[in-house]
């Protein structure tokens, strides 16, 4: 911001801009080029699984022919609201625990999205084809990202991880 930008607060505490005029306050990032950006978007919180999700009714992973993964994780919506939109983001590890790697892109996280609506008691769930490795043996959901109906976001820390691969394989 240059001083000609400096926001001022009046005196009910809410934007002015210097000339008793109130405003939205507007949160800012900076883009790649260092230079501030406008960003309306609401922070998500941080909250445990805890009351978010149900025990998953699957947790598991099949393997194709052609090293296919598809991931299979069905868990029931206990967050009270109505779920818009949620990612998945997931990892993938080889025997060892280390990384497993994509053939293709080289990437060992994922993000999976969907759209909803998924109402209160309703089941959300993952079933999709999102990498091809030969070294998978696990794969951890580190985090699902929740957009509620009401407009709020929350970030689901979820950290379980599935060794199951008795999916429906093909090889």
């Amino acid at each position: 911001m240059t001083d000609d930008d400096e926001q001022t607060v009046d005196a009910e505490n809410e934007p002015s801009n210097g000339d008793g005029e109130k405003g939205a306050t507007i949160s800012t990032a900076q883009n790649q080029r260092g230079n501030e950006t406008a960003n309306d978007e609401p922070e998500a919180t941080r909250v445990t699984a805890e009351n978010r999700f149900s025990d998953p009714s699957e947790f598991r992973y099949s393997v194709n022919s052609a090293n296919g993964i598809t991931l299979t994780w069905l868990v029931s919506n206990l967050t009270g609201k109505t779920i818009d939109y949620y990612t998945v983001k997931v990892s993938t590890f080889n025997p060892v625990g280390d990384p497993s790697y994509d053939e293709h892109s080289g990437k060992n996280s994922f993000n999976l999205q969907y759209v909803g609506p998924v109402k209160p008691g309703e089941e959300l769930g993952v079933f999709k084809l999102f990498t091809y490795q030969g070294a998978l043996d696990s794969i951890r959901i580190d985090e699902v990202d929740l957009e509620y109906a009401d407009g709020t976001k929350e970030t689901v820390v979820y950290n379980r991880t599935t060794k199951d691969d008795s999916g429906l394989n093909t090889r």
